[in-house]
């Protein structure tokens, strides 16, 4: 008996042994398996951005929408100590671009630089578009806005607001207008002055602003509505007349010019730059992409240069920006439905 005893309590003995030895592999595998996967977490999560961000420009090179994403792609990459590239995806009206950042991976590497075209007009113009700006996508911050000027014919017997409306009024549907295209900020702001004023002038669409305003130099076209920035140089030259800029007070860079407001006609249409990104990105991304953005927006190099090019600089929030993009989807959508603007395909 005193031998079974002993024989039992030496078998209690390893296996109890065997046990201890066994957690303490198990202990010991969990320990390095949880410092390899922190390991691994952390290098993952170097901080942001570790790469160059693609910056999409659903314009073409060399316009006023271009020249703003080169100037405040350069101002962040110095920011970020990261390249901000420049990547232009023209077409359909800004569709090609804003569809593209939509559908891109949500890290913060690919963002838009939005206008009312990709953010505001476009669900509303469109029979069928792929994203949807208020779903899809999310505000990193405002660049800036910039006011519409009135341009007209040098011929045209109107110097000022009030007799270019006497003058449309004196021949209905027989005036025209240009646009760099259906469904552009343009036409919009063009339609909410004929709302506001009464008028009915006819619209003529062009491929890009630069033939548009040409028409009018060469009195094929009547008027336009076109950024100030392109209205400025145009004037100087003695090819168009300025009448007045939407904006609600005289912009800086051009105080002689009295707006529509001051006039009589209630026309407040700005156009405005703002970067977006896709809809989920992460909140320390946004917040690390607006802090860099106001910093570049604030230096005065990145002012004096987006001023230049006829955009006031205009940093903020995050959810700033976002109350703006809904704000001005809610506006420019009214003012295309109720002008009957209707696209049926991109192209």
């Amino acid at each position: 008996m005193h031998f079974k005893r002993q024989r039992s309590a030496v078998v209690l003995s390893n296996l109890v042994a065997y046990f201890q030895e066994n957690i303490k592999v198990k202990f010991i595998q969990y320990v390095l398996a949880t410092l390899a996967i922190t390991i691994a977490s952390l290098s993952h999560s170097a901080p942001f951005p570790d790469k160059p961000i693609r910056l999409i420009v659903p314009f073409t090179a060399g316009g006023n929408v271009d020249n703003s994403a080169r100037t405040i792609s350069q101002g962040l990459s110095e920011q970020l100590g990261q390249s901000v590239i420049v990547d232009n995806k023209p077409g359909a009206n800004t569709l090609i671009g804003a569809e593209f950042v939509a559908r891109a991976n949500p890290d913060g590497y690919t963002l838009l630089l939005g206008t009312p075209e990709s953010l505001a007009i476009n669900p509303h113009v469109y029979k069928k578009i792929n994203y949807d700006p208020l779903k899809d996508l999310t505000a990193v911050g405002l660049v800036g806005n910039f006011p519409f000027a009135l341009v007209v014919n040098l011929k045209l017997p109107a110097k000022n607001i009030k007799e270019f409306v006497a003058l449309a009024k004196s021949m209905p549907g027989k005036m025209n207008y240009s646009s760099w295209g259906i469904g552009s900020t343009s036409q919009i702001t063009f339609e909410k002055f004929n709302q506001v004023a009464g008028i009915e002038l006819v619209h003529i669409p062009f491929q890009g602003a630069a033939p548009a305003i040409t028409a009018i130099a060469a009195d094929e076209v009547q008027a336009m509505m076109v950024p100030l920035s392109v209205a400025l140089p145009q004037a100087a030259g003695g090819k168009v007349k300025i009448l007045g800029i939407t904006t609600s007070q005289r912009f800086a860079s051009a105080p002689d010019i009295s707006t529509f407001q001051e006039q009589g006609y209630p026309v407040v249409m700005s156009g405005w730059h703002l970067i977006v990104a896709p809809n989920k990105t992460s909140p320390s991304v946004l917040q690390t992409l607006n802090r860099n953005l106001n910093k570049a927006l604030e230096t005065q190099a990145t002012k004096e240069a987006l001023i230049k090019i006829g955009i006031e600089p205009s940093p903020g929030s995050i959810a700033q920006a976002n109350k703006l993009i809904q704000t001005e989807y809610e506006r420019w959508g009214k003012t295309a439905k109720d002008a009957g603007i209707a696209i049926e395909k991109a192209e």
